[in-house]
Protein backbone atom coordinates (compact mmCIF):
# COMPACT_ATOMS: atom_id res chain seq x y z
CA UNK A 1 0.00 0.00 0.00
CA UNK A 2 3.12 2.35 0.75
CA UNK A 3 4.13 2.05 -2.70
CA UNK A 4 0.87 2.78 -4.25
CA UNK A 5 0.77 6.18 -1.87
CA UNK A 6 4.24 6.54 -3.21
CA UNK A 7 3.38 6.46 -7.13
CA UNK A 8 0.32 8.36 -6.20
CA UNK A 9 2.35 11.74 -4.61
CA UNK A 10 4.29 11.25 -7.71
CA UNK A 11 1.83 11.74 -9.79
CA UNK A 12 0.11 14.36 -8.16
CA UNK A 13 3.65 15.96 -8.15
CA UNK A 14 3.90 15.77 -11.96
CA UNK A 15 0.40 16.84 -12.96
CA UNK A 16 1.50 20.04 -10.91
CA UNK A 17 4.67 20.51 -12.50
CA UNK A 18 3.01 20.21 -15.50
CA UNK A 19 0.37 22.66 -14.68
CA UNK A 20 2.98 25.18 -13.18
CA UNK A 21 5.51 24.73 -16.45
CA UNK A 22 2.57 25.47 -18.59
CA UNK A 23 1.57 29.26 -16.81
CA UNK A 24 5.49 29.80 -16.86
CA UNK A 25 5.16 28.88 -20.95
CA UNK A 26 2.10 31.20 -20.98
CA UNK A 27 3.95 34.42 -19.21
CA UNK A 28 6.39 34.08 -21.32
CA UNK A 29 4.11 34.29 -24.34
CA UNK A 30 2.59 37.30 -22.90
CA UNK A 31 5.97 38.92 -22.00
CA UNK A 32 5.77 40.69 -25.95
CA UNK A 33 8.26 43.34 -24.58
CA UNK A 34 11.23 40.66 -24.05
CA UNK A 35 12.06 36.99 -25.52
CA UNK A 36 14.56 35.24 -22.87
CA UNK A 37 16.68 32.56 -24.72
CA UNK A 38 17.56 31.28 -21.27
CA UNK A 39 13.58 31.45 -20.25
CA UNK A 40 12.92 29.64 -23.17
CA UNK A 41 15.44 27.06 -22.78
CA UNK A 42 14.44 26.35 -19.16
CA UNK A 43 10.74 25.65 -20.40
CA UNK A 44 12.54 23.26 -22.86
CA UNK A 45 14.49 21.33 -19.74
CA UNK A 46 11.70 21.38 -17.70
CA UNK A 47 9.57 19.69 -19.90
CA UNK A 48 12.41 16.94 -20.79
CA UNK A 49 12.40 16.38 -17.33
CA UNK A 50 8.97 15.85 -16.71
CA UNK A 51 8.83 13.52 -19.67
CA UNK A 52 11.76 11.71 -18.05
CA UNK A 53 10.13 11.68 -14.67
CA UNK A 54 6.98 9.98 -16.42
CA UNK A 55 8.57 7.50 -18.26
CA UNK A 56 10.53 6.77 -15.01
CA UNK A 57 7.53 6.12 -13.24
CA UNK A 58 6.14 3.78 -15.22
CA UNK A 59 9.22 1.77 -14.84
CA UNK A 60 8.73 1.75 -11.26
CA UNK A 61 11.82 3.67 -10.72
CA UNK A 62 10.13 5.56 -8.01
CA UNK A 63 13.78 7.45 -6.53
CA UNK A 64 14.66 8.73 -9.86
CA UNK A 65 11.18 10.22 -10.88
CA UNK A 66 11.26 11.90 -7.62
CA UNK A 67 14.90 13.37 -8.40
CA UNK A 68 13.57 14.59 -12.35
CA UNK A 69 10.47 15.85 -10.25
CA UNK A 70 13.08 18.35 -8.78
CA UNK A 71 14.94 19.05 -12.02
CA UNK A 72 12.07 20.30 -13.71
CA UNK A 73 10.77 22.11 -10.80
CA UNK A 74 14.28 23.88 -10.99
CA UNK A 75 14.11 24.86 -14.68
CA UNK A 76 10.67 25.66 -14.33
CA UNK A 77 10.91 28.30 -11.16
CA UNK A 78 14.39 29.42 -12.32
CA UNK A 79 11.91 30.78 -16.05
CA UNK A 80 9.24 32.00 -13.41
CA UNK A 81 12.05 34.37 -11.59
CA UNK A 82 13.97 35.33 -14.80
CA UNK A 83 10.36 36.14 -15.98
CA UNK A 84 9.10 37.93 -13.05
CA UNK A 85 12.88 40.21 -12.86
CA UNK A 86 12.08 41.51 -16.61
CA UNK A 87 8.77 42.27 -15.94
CA UNK A 88 10.02 44.44 -12.65
CA UNK A 89 12.73 46.08 -15.31
CA UNK A 90 10.41 46.60 -17.78
CA UNK A 91 7.84 48.18 -15.55
CA UNK A 92 10.37 50.44 -14.48
CA UNK A 93 11.31 51.86 -17.51
CA UNK A 94 15.04 50.53 -17.74
CA UNK A 95 16.33 49.83 -21.52
CA UNK A 96 18.08 46.77 -20.57
CA UNK A 97 17.10 43.88 -19.75
CA UNK A 98 18.52 40.11 -18.57
CA UNK A 99 19.89 38.29 -21.16
CA UNK A 100 21.93 35.48 -19.74
CA UNK A 101 22.75 34.05 -23.04
CA UNK A 102 24.40 36.45 -24.88
CA UNK A 103 23.11 36.26 -28.47
CA UNK A 104 25.11 36.42 -32.08
CA UNK A 105 24.79 40.14 -32.94
CA UNK A 106 26.18 40.52 -29.17
CA UNK A 107 29.23 38.00 -30.25
CA UNK A 108 29.75 39.63 -33.40
CA UNK A 109 30.08 43.17 -32.11
CA UNK A 110 32.28 42.21 -28.90
CA UNK A 111 34.66 40.41 -31.86
CA UNK A 112 34.59 43.60 -34.28
CA UNK A 113 35.70 45.62 -31.04
CA UNK A 114 37.93 43.63 -30.00
CA UNK A 115 39.59 43.35 -33.67
CA UNK A 116 39.53 47.51 -33.77
CA UNK A 117 41.46 47.60 -30.75
CA UNK A 118 43.89 44.85 -31.21
CA UNK A 119 44.23 46.52 -35.01
CA UNK A 120 45.28 49.93 -33.14
CA UNK A 121 47.78 48.20 -31.02
CA UNK A 122 49.55 46.51 -33.73
CA UNK A 123 49.98 50.01 -35.46
CA UNK A 124 50.97 51.69 -32.38
CA UNK A 125 53.65 48.68 -32.42
CA UNK A 126 54.92 49.19 -35.75
CA UNK A 127 55.23 52.77 -35.10
CA UNK A 128 57.81 52.35 -32.29
CA UNK A 129 59.51 49.83 -33.72
CA UNK A 130 59.79 52.11 -36.98
CA UNK A 131 60.79 55.01 -34.88
CA UNK A 132 63.27 52.59 -32.81
CA UNK A 133 64.90 50.54 -36.18
CA UNK A 134 65.06 54.85 -37.51
CA UNK A 135 67.10 55.69 -34.30
CA UNK A 136 69.63 53.20 -35.09
CA UNK A 137 70.30 53.69 -38.37
CA UNK A 138 71.08 57.83 -37.50
CA UNK A 139 73.04 56.40 -34.48
CA UNK A 140 74.82 54.11 -36.70
CA UNK A 141 75.78 56.63 -39.06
Amino acid sequence: MAKLSQSKQLIERIAALEQFVCVVKEAQAAADYHQNEAVDLSIINAESALSEAVKSLAQYDRPNTAKLLNVAWFYAKFAQDILAAEATEHILGQGTYLDLVETPKQVQTWFEDTAIRLEKRLLSYEGELLDAASSDEEDGK
